[in-house]
């Protein structure tokens, strides 16, 4: 039987994240709880240390007649999570019906997943088709902030999530909130008006979460934005979302060494690269994260891609230096 406290947790995403987290338990430090106790903002206080975290994306490609999810693919896909160094990753297109369950116990001897992206029974809720997974040896998840967000407020079979979670470092305490999002796909300006409105609906909810908690948790957001700097897009919504909403930037954009930049995270299936720095996935870190590395995770065979594909994807990974 679902408590009150839980059913609360469990509904944002079916309002927008604002209007329920008072229901959802504190999570902050004691400087955060005595201002909750008294209704007063935390001061934001100064970090006393950075902590470096691997954080990776990838769309690992829906179960379709194109790459199909096979068994094969699946342990392609494993190996590709298990062995590219990441500490945390977000996945899209990891259907929790078809994909995600299969994949998961390929992974969860290293990783662990226990946000909430599920489908919710009895409600109009979908599966968020995103994960977040995390080292388990190394940090921990709360399940309590975690959840859905509706990218476009909408119930329909069409619209798009985000999956949100807290995460923990064991050994230093270190919090930050890690999303995992998939914005819709397509050109031409009408589907560059809904990325902005999808990624400015994706930062008001995680900053009404972390409000909620009186905290000033760093905020990583991870996933396809099917967008780019490219003259394929009337502009770069998501791009401009972040720098206007929550003052974020693209690790790519100022991490201090990138490797295989080059290399779109686009595959497109082609054996041959394409080669253009316009990646439509990305990793925007909140102000004060800094960025020390981003890599395009890349299988070649000689100058060629390595087959049979993974994905039409490559993962991304960005090596940040998270405040605390």
């Amino acid at each position: 039987m679902t408590t009150p406290l839980r059913a609360g947790a469990a509904l944002v995403g079916v309002a927008t994240a604002a209007a329920v987290l008072t229901a959802v338990p504190s999570a902050s430090g004691p400087a955060e709880a005595t201002a909750a106790a008294t209704g007063t903002a935390a001061p934001a206080a100064a970090p006393s240390g950075r902590t470096t975290v691997r954080m990776g994306s990838f769309n690992i490609h829906k179960d379709d007649s194109v790459l199909p999810w096979t068994g094969k693919r699946r342990n392609r896909v494993a190996s590709q999570i298990l062995g590219n160094g990441f500490d945390v990753i977000g996945l899209q297109e990891a259907n929790g019906n078809t994909i995600f369950p299969s994949l998961y116990r390929k992974v969860k001897h290293r990783f662990a997943a226990n946000a909430r992206c599920a489908k919710i029974k009895g409600t109009r809720v979908r599966d968020a088709r995103t994960r977040i997974l995390y080292d388990r040896a190394r940090f921990t998840g709360s399940r309590a902030i975690s959840g859905r967000i509706r990218l476009d407020r909408s119930y329909a079979k069409s619209a798009d999530y985000a999956c949100y979670q807290l995460i923990t470092e064991k050994a230093t305490g270190a919090r930050f909130l890690v999303v995992s999002t998939h914005l819709v796909n397509g050109p031409g300006a009408a589907k560059d008006r809904r990325r902005y409105r999808q990624t400015r609906n994706m930062i008001a909810d995680t900053l009404a979460i972390r409000r909620a908690h009186r905290a000033t948790w760093p905020i990583v957001w991870a996933g396809d934005y099917n967008s780019s700097g490219s003259r394929k897009y009337t502009f770069d919504a998501p791009r401009r979302a972040m720098r206007q909403d929550a003052g974020a930037r693209d690790a790519y954009a100022v991490a201090r060494v990138r490797k295989n930049g080059s290399y779109n995270s686009a595959n497109q299936l082609r054996r041959r690269p394409w080669r253009t720095h316009h990646h439509v996935d990305h990793v925007y870190v909140s102000s004060g994260v800094g960025v020390a590395g981003f890599r395009v995770v890349v299988r070649l065979k000689g100058k060629l891609y390595r087959t049979p594909f993974t994905s039409d994807h490559n993962p991304i990974r960005a090596r940040l230096r998270i405040p605390y």
